[in-house]
């Protein structure tokens, strides 16, 4: 906040301070929906009255929606906001709790630190029911911080993780505001309480999609830190030597020491053994063993890919948006599909990157000071807030329903409105399923056209595959589907989401590679190790929980031989990347505040951190704990409980050891 006060930074370019701060505080919250949702769904009269103190923070935001009982879906929120026209000078709203259910439960900042909200209410205007819409709500004392009368707020208590965050709950009972403090830039209500829409109501829930924007973003950055960390400690981490197995040629140069120690060797283990040679060298580096390269450099590649895949959306959204405030709502579908797919895709995937990160780094990673455990338990929430994975890639399957429905019942072949849907008009499902042969994969896997396509096709398979079984379901219903018509799909939907987010994935990280080739295409090289090994394993193994190399023959992408020609391709990739692996982490330029890990450190003095940091135990301030003066004595020395037997207590003040 000093920062932007006295550079006067531009709340647009606030986004990398955001970013910096390393925790996840209710100031975030301000910047990323409160203050956006002022901008977008305020009219500009409310806008001159909220937005210049919201933007200069002398107001402290949040955004109240979900309830204790509605989350995901906003439509069920019962908190109400009634019209009456005799409140105020020109009419008012009655804001209410109606019961326990409708509590607002976890807005960011809302507990302590935040003193007004965009509060979603049901719009109840002369007993009809117009369902949630914004409004901007007081909720403390402006001079004293007092939370208002008929305002109950509290904090939700202590999570898993992210407890920087003060996640409020919020009981209101029966407070009145005034008519204007309802957002009116999409909608308004007169005096007389005439409700009218303003261009497309779809936009008064416009802040999700900004905000699941937002969260994309840090979904790369958050596993770039997890990666950056494994990587950097594993190539400072030593174990073992690297072991000589005799085998090949190596077995005929030393056919006759064999022979010998064979004749001595009376069990399989002693005939392992002399199989199995310890190395002359030192132990190696862990980050040089291909079982560690493959479980960090696929996840480094992700990093990139998902990176790369917000950042291209995110411009795409700042056009759209003047197009939207233009009254202009083309894009508005396109938006959400785009911003939905990534982040339920991205959150989910960092989640379980960053996990795959902290085992890799063996018993350290367990420690708060290895960084990445406590960085993963503060973004683990990413994956359920603003919309989980499974309520998202409903609404993004449905649209890719609707573009195979487009295509195949009103014979379309794009729809302008929504260019990143584009793969599943060119597709032809009449065409002949036929993969290349195991001899023309080898040469078409350093292809980047071809992995896309693979990628299109196996997505496509997926789409029209659902869609069809999607038209067999309603044909049972005669026509008439209902809510069991569309659950018979909703696995569908998951896989097809999953599908299409590596398929925006794969192209936005080869457009952005082929800038980058145009003016550094020594990077442009290396980046490209890392979108090939992206692709491979998407195609072999995967990132999700299922998917992966059987889609991919199903949908004649690839013939059924190919996992040993992905194996193998993997292998070489895996070594081709391992020059690169530190200068690829180190170009995220990530600085040691942020990664707050004493294994990840820039300087490599990994141990001495380790060592230093136990300074700041408070366990380590004295030589013998309280617990030892409490009971553990009395364990030790049961007669100690005896009447007049002499006790231990503590010092005044016990010196530090350290």
């Amino acid at each position: 906040v000093k920062i932007v006060r006295d550079y006067k930074i531009p709340f647009e370019e606030r986004g990398p301070l955001e970013l910096l701060l390393g925790e996840d505080l209710f100031v975030l919250l301000h910047d990323i929906m409160f203050a956006p949702t002022l901008i977008n769904l305020a009219d500009d009269e409310q806008q001159s009255w909220w937005l210049p103190k919201a933007l200069n923070y002398e107001i402290l935001g949040t955004y109240a929606q979900t309830e204790l009982t509605h989350g995901s879906n906003v439509r069920g929120i019962k908190t109400t906001a009634t019209y009456d026209p005799s409140l105020f000078s020109d009419g008012g709203w009655h804001i209410h709790t109606p019961s326990l259910e409708a509590v607002k439960w976890w807005p960011g900042g809302l507990a302590k630190s935040c003193n007004c909200c965009i509060l979603m209410a049901r719009v109840m205007i002369h007993g009809k029911d117009y369902g949630p819409h914004p409004f901007f709500f007081q909720v403390r004392d402006w001079e004293t911080h007092a939370s208002l009368p008929g305002i109950e707020l509290r904090d939700i208590g202590q999570k898993m993780g992210y407890n920087g965050m003060d996640n409020g709950a919020m009981r209101i009972s029966n407070v009145n505001i005034p008519r204007r403090n309802m957002l009116m830039r999409y909608v308004s209500v007169d005096t007389d309480g005439t409700y009218k829409k303003i261009g497309d109501d779809k936009m008064l829930f416009g802040t999700m999609t900004y905000t699941r924007l937002k969260i994309s973003s840090m979904s790369g950055l958050n596993l770039a830190k997890a990666v950056t960390t494994a990587t950097r400690y594993s190539a400072v981490r030593r174990q073992f030597q690297m072991q000589r197995v005799v085998l090949g040629s190596d077995i005929e140069k030393a056919e006759d020491d064999l022979v010998a120690d064979s004749m001595h060797a009376t069990t399989p283990q002693e005939q392992l053994n002399n199989l199995v040679k310890p190395s002359k060298r030192s132990e190696a580096q862990v980050l040089d063993y291909s079982s560690q390269q493959f479980i960090l450099f696929p996840q480094m590649a992700l990093a990139y890919a998902m990176h790369f895949a917000a950042q291209e959306v995110q411009k795409r959204y700042d056009v759209a948006i003047q197009e939207f405030r233009a009254s202009k709502f083309d894009a508005l579908t396109e938006m959400h599909v785009g911003s939905s797919t990534l982040k339920a895709v991205s959150t989910v995937l960092m989640a379980e990157g960053m996990e795959q990160c902290r085992k890799s780094l063996g018993g350290h990673g367990f420690m708060n000071a290895a960084g990445i455990g406590p960085q993963y338990l503060s973004a683990l929430p990413q994956a359920t807030y603003e919309g989980d994975f499974v309520v998202l890639s409903i609404q993004v399957g449905q649209q890719l329903i609707n573009a195979v429905s487009s295509k195949m019942l009103k014979q379309k072949t794009s729809n302008p409105k929504t260019p990143m849907l584009q793969y599943i008009y060119e597709f032809d499902p009449m065409a002949a399923r036929k993969p290349p042969s195991m001899e023309d994969l080898e040469k078409l896997l350093g292809e980047p056209a071809f992995m896309i396509d693979c990628m299109k096709k196996r997505a496509n398979f997926l789409h029209y595959s659902a869609a069809q079984t999607f038209q067999e379901e309603v044909a049972k219903t005669g026509g008439k589907p209902g809510p069991a018509t569309l659950d018979a799909v909703k696995i569908d939907f998951m896989r097809m989401t999953y599908a299409h987010a590596y398929v925006l994935y794969g192209e936005f990280f080869l457009d952005r590679i082929n800038q980058i080739e145009k003016e550094a295409p020594k990077v442009a090289a290396v980046l490209k190790l890392l979108f090939e090994l992206y692709c491979l394993t998407v195609m072999d193994q995967s990132y999700d929980r299922g998917g992966g190399l059987g889609e991919f023959i199903a949908a004649g992408a690839l013939p059924p031989g190919a996992y040993g020609v992905l194996g193998k391709r993997t292998k070489a990739l895996l070594k081709e990347i391992r020059p690169h692996a530190i200068p690829l982490v180190d170009g995220w330029n990530i600085p040691d505040f942020l990664l707050n890990s004493c294994l990840g450190r820039y300087d490599g003095r990994v141990y001495e951190s380790l060592y230093e940091q136990t300074k700041y135990e408070p366990l380590n301030d004295t030589d013998i704990a309280d617990g030892y003066y409490k009971h553990l004595q009395y364990v030790l020395h049961p007669e100690r409980r005896l009447p007049g037997a002499t006790v231990q207590t503590a010092p005044a003040a016990a010196p530090s050891k350290l």
